[in-house]
């Protein structure tokens, strides 16, 4: 899971009730902003992993509530037995967890590197060697000749380290 929605959904489908239930409206309610209530106040986070399983415990707990108190004191006791049983024991992290990238997503990033390399040498660079070469053929005197080295030294630099550095990347 990687949006709010996605986690809200799932908040929703944790509390396991049907849709004509009389707590519902108020569950879908709370779904939209229930990670903000539980965490606003830390400054740190919580791995993906625990988050599920936070969202799960909560909606447990919220429907546990229900059954018990006013609609309006079960989701506020919530969030103080959260705080109060200390995050319920998960590991808090200072930096906020990577998001697991999409297959596709690493396909198009392992793409993009290719292409922006075909751009760069042969569109950009190129363009500057070929400004300048011509700068420079009408006036040999002048800085244009270091101008087409500098650029000509740069694509041909740019290809070699991105040989290197590509050079165990397997398809």
């Amino acid at each position: 899971m990687k949006t709010e929605k996605e986690f809200s959904d799932f908040f929703v489908e944790s509390c396991q009730l049907e849709k004509d239930h009389p707590h519902a409206a108020y569950v879908i309610k709370i779904s939209e902003d229930y990670w903000s209530d539980l965490t606003t106040h830390l400054s740190t986070y919580f791995s993906n992993e625990d988050r599920l399983e936070i969202t799960k415990k909560a909606a447990k707990l919220l429907i546990e509530n229900l059954k018990t108190l006013p609609i309006d004191k079960a989701w506020p006791q919530v969030m103080r037995n959260f705080v109060q049983n200390n995050y319920w024991g998960f590991q808090q992290i200072t930096k906020k967890p990577k998001k697991k990238q999409t297959e596709e997503q690493q396909i198009f990033w392992k793409m993009f590197k290719y292409v922006w390399a075909f751009f760069q040498s042969m569109i950009v660079l190129k363009i500057a060697v070929y400004y300048f070469g011509l700068e420079s053929a009408e006036n040999p005197d002048q800085t244009s000749v270091l101008w087409v080295w500098f650029f000509f030294s740069i694509s041909a630099g740019s290809l070699a380290w991105f040989a290197y550095r590509n050079r165990n990347d397997q398809d």
